[in-house]
Order: C-alpha cells, then sequence, then structure tokens
C-alpha cells in the first residue's frame, strides 16, 4: 500500500481510534504516535490485518486497540509489550546470551500463570515469549498461550525439539508469528555462533513449517560493526527473502549477559550505525515491496522514532527465574515475583525510568552495572536500588514530548 492509499489508510486508523475512544484528543495524540510508523511499509496479512510496526499489534485486532488505549488513554501511560522468558534450558551455546549468568531455576508454573493474567488484566498488549528453548518446556510454554488467547504473541525459538504437534498447537493456540535466531548467511559460520552443528538447518526447517501452519515468521539476527559495513545486512536481508520470511530483526551487539563488561565499541561504530539506519529505510521504502520488512533495533529506538523503550515505557522483560528487568539488555532487578507482586515491582521500576528519553541504557550503563555484578545476573533488587537512584536517561523522546502523555 503506497501513497494517498496509504495516507488514506492512515487517517481512517486515527479515525477509528477517536471513534472507540470517544475523544478529539485521542484523535490528535493517535494521529502523533501511528504517525512515526508511516514511513514503515504496510505488512497485509491473510486475515485482512495489517502489521504498521513490528512491535505493534496488527490493526484493527483487539490488542492493537488495547495498546493503543495504553499510549493515548490511560494516564499515566503503559506498556504495550512484555519479553517473557519460561524457561532457561537451552541447549546452545551462543556467546552473546544475556540470561546464561541467570539462576538456573525456573518460577514456578503457578507462579507463572498468575503473573501473565495480572499483565493481561494490566493491559500489556503484545508479547515475545521465548526461553532459553521455549519448546524444551512445553508444558510452560502452553500454559501460558492458554493465557494469551486474542491478544499479539510472538514465540522466539531455535526450533530445537520442535516436532509437528508442537507447531500445531502453537497455531491452535493463536500464535502470531514465530522468531528464529539466524546469525549468518553460511551455515558453518551460524552454527560456530551457536555451538551445535546443524543449527542453522533446524531453524530455517522450524520456520518453514510454522509458516505452513499459518504463523508469520522472521529472523532474528546479530551482526557486528564490521559485518553491517561490509555488506551483512544486505545478505541477510536476501537470504531471508530466499526463505520467504516476513521480518528480519537486527539486533545490535550489546554489553549484556556473556558479553557485560566486554567492550563492543570499535572503529566501525558510527559507520555501522549509519548503515543500519539507512538499510531500515531503504528496505521500507516504497520501490521494495516483495523484500522481508526490516528492524533495525538501532532505528527503531533512534529519537526520530521511540527511542529507549526500557523500563516499562514500552516495553520490559521478566526473566525465567522470575527477576521483573527493564529490557532483556538491562540486567538489573526491580524484584522477584517469587518474593514481590508484579505491582510492586513494576511501580520501582516506573519510578526509575519515569520519562521516555534516548539514551540506550543497555549500552550506557553497562560498565556501571557490571562493576556492581557478581557472578550472578541480574543485579538483586537492593543493588539495583542504589545504581539507579541519581540515573539521568539523557532526552526526552520527540514524539512522546509532542504527544504530552508524561508529566
Amino acid at each position: 500500500m503506497t501513497g494517498f492509499a496509504k495516507l488514506f489508510f492512515y487517517l481512517r486508523m486515527s479515525l477509528a481510534c477517536a471513534w472507540r475512544f470517544r475523544s478529539p484528543r485521542v484523535l490528535l495524540c493517535a494521529s502523533k504516535f501511528t504517525g512515526i510508523f508511516f514511513r514503515h511499509k504496510l505488512l497485509r496479512l491473510p486475515s485482512g490485518e495489517y502489521k504498521l510496526d513490528f512491535y505493534m499489534p496488527r490493526y484493527p485486532s483487539e490488542a492493537f486497540f488495547l495498546a493503543m488505549e495504553d499510549k493515548v488513554v490511560h494516564c499515566p501511560p503503559r506498556p504495550v509489550s512484555v519479553v517473557l522468558s519460561v524457561t532457561k534450558a537451552c541447549a546452545y551455546h551462543c556467546p552473546h546470551c544475556y540470561q546464561r549468568r541467570d539462576p538456573s531455576e525456573e518460577l514456578p508454573l503457578e507462579t507463572l500463570v498468575e503473573n501473565v493474567r495480572k499483565m493481561r488484566e494490566f493491559g500489556v498488549a503484545a508479547w515475545a515469549v521465548e526461553g532459553g528453548e521455549p519448546l524444551l518446556r512445553f508444558e510452560r510454554l502452553r500454559a501460558v498461550l492458554r493465557e494469551l488467547s486474542g491478544l499479539e504473541v510472538w514465540v522466539n525459538s531455535t526450533g530445537f525439539s520442535a516436532v509437528p504437534d508442537k507447531i500445531a498447537a502453537m497455531a491452535e493456540l493463536g500464535v502470531t508469528g514465530v522468531m528464529s535466531s539466524i546469525h549468518a548467511v553460511d551455515p558453518a559460520r551460524h552454527d560456530a555462533f551457536t555451538g551445535v552443528p546443524g543449527s542453522q538447518k533446524t531453524a530455517l526447517d522450524f520456520l518453514r513449517a510454522c509458516r505452513e501452519a499459518g504463523m508469520l515468521t522472521g529472523f532474528n539476527t546479530v551482526l557486528s560493526d564490521r559485518e553491517i559495513v561490509e555488506g551483512g545486512i544486505d545478505a541477510i536481508m536476501e537470504f531471508a527473502a530466499h526463505q520467504e520470511a516476513d521480518y528480519v530483526q537486527l539486533i545490535h551487539p550489546k554489553p549484556s549477559g556473556l558479553w557485560l563488561g566486554k567492550s563492543l565499541d570499535s572503529e566501525w561504530g558510527a559507520k555501522a550505525l549509519e548503515t543500519a539506519c539507512a538499510a531500515q529505510k531503504r528496505y521500507n521504502a516504497t520501490g521494495r515491496k516483495h523484500d522481508p520488512i526490516l528492524t533495525a533495533q538501532v532505528y527503531e529506538e533512534s529519537p526520530e522514532m521511540l527511542g529507549c523503550c526500557c523500563g516499562g515505557i514500552d516495553r520490559f522483560y521478566i526473566g525465567a527465574a522470575g527477576d521483573v528487568q527493564p529490557c532483556e539488555f538491562v540486567n538489573l532487578s526491580f524484584g522477584n515475583l517469587r518474593e514481590v507482586s508484579f505491582e510492586t515491582a513494576y511501580e520501582r521500576m516506573r519510578r526509575a525510568f519515569p520519562v521516555p528519553c534516548c539514551e540506550w541504557i543497555c549500552r550506557t550503563r553497562a560498565a556501571e552495572i557490571a562493576s556492581a555484578a557478581g557472578e550472578r545476573l541480574p543485579l538483586e533488587w537492593e543493588r539495583t536500588r542504589e545504581l539507579v537512584a541519581n540515573w539521568k536517561c539523557g532526552t526526552p523522546t520527540p514524539v512522546y514530548r509532542r504527544m504530552g502523555i508524561y508529566k
């Protein structure tokens, strides 16, 4: 959809939000909020719904209107999405794993399900459910998916231990799509990254089966600065197109988890940032209708988009052991759900991150987190409280400042 048709779609969508919530103010706020996604390609689904952005629920689903209610009706605004780990169990050995140093014990299933219900009632509309490898603990994954009927749900999985019955169950339980880690076009390089021979083929076979079952599919891809500068994005996008993937989520290397304390700055850094942002715009351009949609985190979290979304601004993370964190890449805990309520942990987190800003906490504060960390991550609440007490998180995000919804 391009030109006037696309413009009319966005106008109609904003009017639908205003009608839904019976408010001219909502029309103005909804137009400002959704307007930043106008430069993205619209993905039309077989259902007749549309995806404006990878991180927003499909329109005009109930999950979409719940997300808009979160942003333009509630005061203060609520987060749209959560990344939820149901298990740390995993057969792979990826060097960048952000939860490898987390506790190995899993949140009891009844506590996990209880808190999933709480978060749904609270208004979380978009869910990324992952591990470890969630297919290894399928009874936990199934229990969570049962609670999320009608919402936007993606499952992050390597495909390890996938069998037809599991894939059919995910489709039946309403999973919107699946993302699988693909870090290189060359199978040997990808398998060397995961430490498991055949892991690329496993992921591709899994994605193919999920697509045939009616789910959207995509790659989660981590590329180094040098790989980005030297054409890695184009190579992975061409490969994703060949695999008929709908999305590629490009994840910039983050100093967290196993990489916490590691210097990831390089001579290629500034050029890589520029290249990734340019690629995002290019692959979302009008003339590239048949390419997968590129979602580069460094662009999505740039000042011209939403800025840093961590801390319950737009998203947050809950680890497999129950720690409530600002983001999967920020190894801080605002409380463990075994010990405190979700409401308590969430309020602590929002006090620490009251206003959306443009500073990427995962990079700018990593050295402070590393210096305070022991062997176990994330930092426990008492140490987190001391660390974040005087943090200032940079320049407020322009779109939210224009909307005037954070006071």
